[in-house]
């Protein structure tokens, strides 16, 4: 008698944990957001992979965000930059998203810090990871000082490549734009 009365819990507690875990773990995997790259999006080089292996191990994730969120505290990037995407993700294993904010967002850096700059990007690139208060005296960033020259160009390298996909994007549909508009 008593397991008829639980009988319809069990049932009941099977079927929303089914539809539960179908919702959470299932259908993303199915979203086209998820499985495709956000457009533009391009897979790293050997050097950006090796700098990205060093900005795990070194733990920047724990200080810096890879993700611009559309909330107050970013609507100026997200005015700048637009808000991440999934798709903005697709080749990162780990994600490295991050979740508090000591040091700067880093998703757009190579935006800022591009590679047609030139040696004095990566000049200044290089130098804040070696002693970061020769360039902010409040910075709170460890100096990556123990750092070889192959791994500070292979980190420079990462921090270039992020985000500068997006400029390659918005360039495109400027131009579509302009020969519509002609």
């Amino acid at each position: 008698m008593r397991f008829i009365r639980t009988f319809p819990i069990i049932i009941g507690l099977s079927i929303l944990f089914g539809l539960a875990f179908s919702g959470l773990a299932v259908l993303p995997a199915f979203t086209p957001s998820v499985t495709k790259p956000s457009p533009g999006l391009v897979a790293y080089s050997p050097s950006e992979l090796r700098g990205r292996h060093i900005y795990v191990r070194e733990g920047c994730v724990y200080c810096h965000s890879q993700q611009v969120r559309n909330v107050a505290a970013d609507s100026g990037m997200v005015d700048a930059f637009g808000a991440s995407k999934a798709g903005d993700y697709y080749y990162d294993q780990p994600h490295l998203l991050g979740t508090m904010r000591q040091g700067p967002d880093l998703s757009n850096e190579g935006r800022i810090w591009r590679k047609d700059i030139g040696e004095p990007a990566r000049e200044y690139l290089i130098g804040h990871f070696i002693n970061p208060r020769n360039y902010n005296p409040m910075s709170i960033m460890p100096a990556y000082d123990y750092l070889s020259k192959e791994e500070l160009s292979d980190l420079t390298d990462y921090i270039q490549s992020l985000g500068i996909w997006k400029e390659q994007v918005g360039q495109i549909s400027s131009q579509v734009d302009s020969k519509e508009a002609s």
